[in-house]
Parts: C-alpha cells; sequence; structure tokens
C-alpha cells in the first residue's frame, strides 16, 4: 500500500467527537501478557515516574515493553505532559512546538521535519499512544505521531499496532466497519518482522475489533 493511500486509509474516519469508554483504545488491554517485563511490571503499579519514564525512553526496551506498558496504564491517565517534558529534557534541540505539530489535525500525508527527526521512532510511538490514551476523545490529535512512527519502522508490529488502533478509535464515531476493517488488516493481515506480539495478545485486542465485523454486512 502506497504511502498516501495509507495514510487515507488510516484517516477515513474524519469525525473526531466522542467515543465512549468501551471502544477500540480503552477495550483492548493486553498487557497482562507482558507482565514478567521490567517495564511493564513497573509502569503497571507506579505509572510514569523517573524510572518509568527512563524505561520509556532507553533504547534497552524494546518497542514491544513500551507499547504494553502504557497499555497498562489505561485511558485518562494524564501523563502525556510529563513524557513530553522528559523528551524536552533528554533530546537536545528539541521544543515544545514538536508536540504542536503531531497534535495538529489533517488529511494531509505527514511529513517529518527538523523537530520530528530529533524523536526516535520510539519516542513517537510513545507520545502518540499516550496522547490518544490520555485524550480518547480526540484521537486525532495522535494519529500523525502514530503514523510517522510506522513510516520509520514498517515492519515494526507495536509501531503497527499503535496506528492502528488510534485509526480505529476514530472509526469508532464514524463507521464501525471501519474499526474492523483497520484492525484485521494493520494487526492480522499485515506481515510484519520485529516487535511481533504474541498470539495471545492478538487475540485479546482482535476478540474487541472482531466485535464490528458484523457491521461490515449490513
Amino acid at each position: 500500500m502506497k504511502l498516501k493511500h495509507l495514510f487515507l486509509f488510516l484517516v477515513i474516519a474524519l469525525p473526531t467527537s466522542i467515543a465512549l469508554a468501551d471502544s477500540p483504545l480503552t477495550s483492548t488491554n493486553f498487557w497482562g501478557e507482558y507482565s514478567t517485563s521490567k517495564a511493564v511490571a513497573h509502569i503497571s503499579e507506579f505509572g510514569l515516574d523517573k524510572k518509568g519514564l527512563k524505561m520509556l525512553g532507553s533504547k534497552k526496551t524494546t518497542s514491544l515493553d513500551k507499547f504494553a506498558a502504557i497499555n497498562s496504564m489505561g485511558f485518562s491517565h494524564k501523563s502525556t505532559a510529563n513524557f513530553e517534558s522528559y523528551l524536552l529534557s533528554k533530546r537536545k534541540g528539541l521544543d515544545k512546538s514538536v508536540f504542536e505539530y503531531l497534535k495538529a489535525v489533517s488529511d494531509e500525508v505527514p511529513e517529518e521535519n527538523n523537530q520530528t527527526e530529533l524523536l526516535s521512532g520510539d519516542d513517537l510511538m510513545c507520545w502518540a499512544y499516550l496522547q490518544a490514551m490520555d485524550d480518547y476523545f480526540h484521537p486525532a490529535k495522535a494519529l500523525r505521531g502514530a503514523f510517522l512512527a510506522f513510516m520509520r519502522d514498517q515492519g515494526n508490529m507495536a509501531y503497527g499496532t499503535v496506528a492502528a488502533l488510534i485509526s480505529a478509535q476514530k472509526a469508532f464515531d464514524y463507521d464501525w466497519c471501519q474499526v474492523y476493517k483497520i484492525g484485521n488488516t494493520l494487526i492480522v493481515e499485515r506481515e510484519y518482522t520485529n516487535n511481533l506480539l504474541s498470539d495471545a495478545a492478538v487475540k485479546i485486542i482482535m476478540d474487541y475489533i472482531g466485535l464490528y465485523q458484523q457491521d461490515c454486512k449490513k
């Protein structure tokens, strides 16, 4: 799928009004499958304290463990600003304008700039997932960061799944069939090469996403 076509597929649901607590972002709690991970165990208990932030920012923590750790925090955790402050203190040359850019809502294909390039793919993924979980009423604000991370490494299943969940959350307000199509396309059908979710984690996510398959038959 070409870059432009992929992005248009992800943003097909333009309305960003109100989502319910029973939704793609809030009803796909798979982190228990990774509870033995040091990052997941710590962040699930203490949230993004100093050690938790260091774990999310470390190259030693895998993308998948970072994804699962944020998943363990649930939604409306109010930790996005804390992570932004951490990145501003640790990524040389980074300024807060990068987060304004990432939160901008547009149906144009996102482009990298000199600020986003200072962030790693993991930084972008973590920020996007935190932002989406923190403000799940407005998932479009997180989509640009998720998409840029995914384009950095399209073989990374953690990146692809975060992009899928955020996009499905947008679709939740517009077309429930698209919730299923987005999840199935990016989580089940797409082939990845690294940070692969376990079959059990995929099942937990798709047990919920799959509920919307019936809306494709109407």
